[in-house]
């Protein structure tokens, strides 16, 4: 009858393995969660780069024009497409605009929004007929992407990779490999070693 609230007696080591075992099982769980939100937040991250590229889809990036004040874009979209050897009119364009800040001596990108994906693609594939103008035409790759493209354009050259739709492309020694995350790139990377 007197053993049911008999306290329970420790010594310093027992009461110290006890403490260990406690806060070993503790950091184990923490890090098991920890590793869980932080694949769920690349897996979010991943997503939400996804989404925002595919709201650029219709949209390209056009460099080497130079920038006059009073300009209009939509007029110059349309003369670089005549310079690439396709028509394009003003209803194809949904909008355009000169991209980041003013700076001297520097010439900012063009973006252009077009009505159909079709027209940005003829544009797109039509850019090869701008060799040589000093105008080049790219896709508007989300922040991610870019990183994605300029990494592996240091790792295996500007003429064995290019961006499609949004996805980046390597040549590499005859296969072509897609990449749409830096993880993909890395692991990649980390093969050919």
């Amino acid at each position: 009858m007197g053993t049911k609230n008999k306290p329970i007696r420790l010594d310093d080591d027992q009461l110290s393995q006890l403490t260990s075992q406690i806060t070993e099982a503790l950091k184990a769980q923490l890090f098991q969660r920890e590793e869980e939100v932080d694949k769920r937040l690349t897996g979010l991250d991943t997503k939400t780069d996804e989404l925002e590229q595919h709201n650029r889809l219709e949209n390209l990036r056009i460099f080497g024009v130079k920038e006059e004040s009073g300009e209009d874009t939509d007029k110059i979209v349309i003369n670089v497409a005549l310079k690439a050897k396709i028509k394009l009119n003003a209803a194809a364009i949904s909008r355009s605009h000169r991209v980041g800040p003013r700076a001297p001596g520097k010439t900012r990108a063009i973006i252009v929004k077009f009505v159909s994906y079709a027209d940005r693609k003829r544009l797109f594939e039509a850019k090869k007929n701008l060799k040589g103008t000093g105008i080049t035409i790219r896709e508007d790759l989300t922040m991610i992407r870019q990183q994605i493209l300029k990494k592996a354009t240091d790792k295996f050259s500007m003429q064995c990779v290019w961006s499609n739709n949004g996805v980046i492309i390597v040549k590499h020694e005859d296969k072509y490999h897609r990449f749409k995350t830096m993880a993909q790139l890395d692991d990649f990377i980390y093969e050919t070693l």
